[in-house]
């Protein structure tokens, strides 16, 4: 027995008539008919009782029909459960982030991949940007958005975006007046730097050697977002990503073009050993679409636009 036969098995039984159920299968009656012969040949009894208004079940035909009712309610729920893939409604997406974008910046764009999608699942985790790379290679991760991209072995590397850096630094510090920030402007001023092991640092730092500015480095951190948080507190001057100013108001932290231009790129990171799901691929260009959004209205709010 094939599945079209029991289809037409089962819309007779609803129907109780060849004829309608001819129609609703878009068949030829005889068509129809032929199909319940088979199926009753292969199950070796009678379905029906034909009669001049219709057809009744048999007694085997009764019994039968319960149990291929479950089979149609077992192809409906593969059916919903395609759909749902489909349009990415179903599943889970395991997600890595480094802290800044992922505490501030993420909540709201993936809130609004969400909303649509009532049986998709996300679980997100924080890891600096290298233990991030570590953890898409080794711990399972369906993808991760950091913002270095150094060689090793599983894992692939595309670039979401780039944005430029940007100088914060407390409301009530006199380069506050400026409109654009240069290097050679914090010659001698208190300033939050980040970790040796970070290398966005290290970029930041050939700049001020290149334009003979000596900094004070009065605190060194691990995140770019407590920069922030120590500039608002009047405890110096940082040079950090735009995204790490998201939450801070203009009355909390000013924020100011940086010059000469230094560029973070934001990293995809997904495993090389299998390919991304339709899933994971909608929320990667969900996120990129968002952020690029996102990073250009930064610029534009603070006068960034050469």
């Amino acid at each position: 027995m094939n599945i079209r036969q029991l289809e037409a098995f089962k819309t007779i039984m609803e129907l109780g008539s060849f004829t309608r159920a001819a129609e609703k299968l878009n068949l030829s009656q005889p068509a129809v008919s032929k199909l319940i012969f088979l199926l009753e040949r292969r199950c070796g009894f009678s379905l029906f009782h034909r009669q001049k208004n219709g057809v009744v079940p048999t007694s085997e035909g009764q019994m039968l029909y319960s149990e291929v009712e479950r089979v149609f309610l077992s192809v409906d729920s593969v059916s919903a459960r395609a759909r749902a893939i489909k349009h990415f409604d179903y599943g889970e997406i395991n997600l890595v982030s480094y802290p800044s974008l992922a505490a501030r910046v993420l909540p709201p764009i993936l809130g609004g991949f969400l909303a649509p999608r009532q049986g998709l699942k996300i679980e997100m985790s924080s890891r600096n940007s290298w233990l991030l790379v570590e953890s898409v290679a080794t711990q399972g991760f369906d993808l991760g958005f950091g913002m270095f991209a150094p060689e090793r072995p599983g894992v692939r590397f595309d670039k979401l975006c780039s944005m430029r850096a940007v100088c914060v630094l407390p409301p009530d510090h006199p380069l506050a007046a400026h409109k654009v920030i240069e290097a050679k402007d914090l010659h001698g001023e208190r300033f939050i730097g980040m970790v040796d092991e970070d290398r966005a640092q290290l970029e930041i730092d050939r700049i001020f050697t290149e334009s003979s500015s000596e900094r004070n480095i009065v605190i060194k951190v691990q995140l770019t977002e407590a920069c922030c948080s120590f500039a608002a507190a009047g405890v110096g001057i940082s040079i950090v990503d735009p995204l790490s100013t998201e939450g801070f108001s203009p009355s909390q932290l000013v924020v100011r073009p940086f010059r000469p231009v230094v560029n973070f790129d934001v990293w995809v990171v997904t495993p090389s050993f299998r390919e991304p799901s339709l899933a994971t691929t909608a929320l990667i260009e969900h996120v990129r679409a968002n952020l690029t959004a996102k990073i250009g209205a930064m610029a534009e709010a603070i006068g960034d636009r050469s």
